[in-house]
């Protein structure tokens, strides 16, 4: 069986308020992911074999505005990051959350655990594309995100311009456009090529993650474009996942690492809960998620009994 794991930056369940553009309009494949409800307070609860539908906890029993550093830390390891700092730290991991990265991020876990898709030569890889001055800003600084750490940390290759150009990984905001590397020549692309490219890619290995963060900075009001527009691209990107999705042999994984983008009256992010969505295949190995604690560990359990 395969999973795809889309990571939406800074999207949480709250009020349906005039600031918050979950409510504001209709999003057709959100409230399809939801089993027809919006984003918004209250989400109701599904459990089905084939759907779970339920908001999860972010805050992690600690204090404070829940931040990336340790929130996705706790994401994709399991283990309870921002209580292991002493509180939410961001957006780069702590210091302190290094180590467990290294050795419990999910996808070190799924080389150990879990055999590849025959002929490929890892269980899971990373969707995302990033530019050549990444690589150089990291470089200058030192400083990955908990994805990118985690990934290098494993010994997966980051994917970059080439695998953009020929349809081998996705650009952080979809399209592609604004490709940061002009002698690349990267023509920018709908939302339903990207995720056609995406799938594609996931059908390839066990386990796919792609992290979309413009979410979170349209929260922030760090974009020209609109939160309307940077979930209007969502909207169709996953609308065209989940055409492709075979739930009888896949499973689609979408949750957050804390809220923000729901409340758009504040620049800040906030202590509202975060959506859980699995949908396809073993999506019942998810009914017991109630916080990004739980998610990595739902996943390695899910493949431990479905590819025994």
């Amino acid at each position: 069986m395969n999973v795809l794991f889309i990571f939406l930056d800074g999207v949480g369940i709250g009020p349906p308020t005039l600031n918050n553009p979950l409510a504001a309009h209709t999003w057709p494949a959100l409230e399809r992911l939801a089993s027809d409800q919006s984003w918004t307070a209250p989400l109701r609860s599904v459990h089905t074999k084939q759907h779970v539908v339920k908001p999860i906890d972010a805050t992690l029993g600690v204090e404070g505005l829940p931040q990336s550093g340790t929130g996705q830390a706790t994401l994709f390891t399991g283990v309870n990051c921002a209580e292991r700092v002493g509180r939410h730290f961001g957006p780069f991991p702590h210091s302190a959350t290094h180590d467990v990265l290294r050795k419990l991020n999910i996808f070190q876990r799924m080389e150990s655990e879990v055999d590849p898709i025959d002929n490929q030569s890892s269980a899971s890889t990373f969707a995302n594309a990033y530019p050549e001055r990444f690589f150089e800003w990291v470089n200058g600084r030192g400083r990955w995100t908990v994805t990118t750490f985690s990934a290098i940390e494993t010994g997966l290759d980051l994917r970059g311009t080439n695998e953009l150009q020929t349809g081998d990984a996705v650009a952080a905001n979809i399209s592609g456009s604004g490709w940061p590397d002009p002698t690349a020549n990267i023509a920018p692309i709908t939302a339903t090529q990207a995720a056609d490219n995406l799938v594609r890619l996931h059908r390839k290995h066990r386990l796919t993650l792609f992290e979309y963060y413009l979410t979170d900075k349209a929260g922030h009001g760090r974009l020209d474009e609109s939160a309307e527009s940077i979930l209007a691209n969502v909207n169709d990107f996953l609308w065209r996942v989940l055409d492709r999705l075979d739930p009888a042999k896949e499973c689609l994984v979408i949750t957050s690492d804390h809220g923000n983008i729901e409340d758009l009256s504040q620049k800040q992010h906030t202590r509202y809960p975060v959506p859980f969505i699995a949908l396809g295949r073993g999506a019942h190995a998810f009914e017991n998620v109630q916080s990004l604690t739980d998610v990595t560990p739902a996943i390695l359990r899910l493949f431990a009994t479905e590819t025994a």
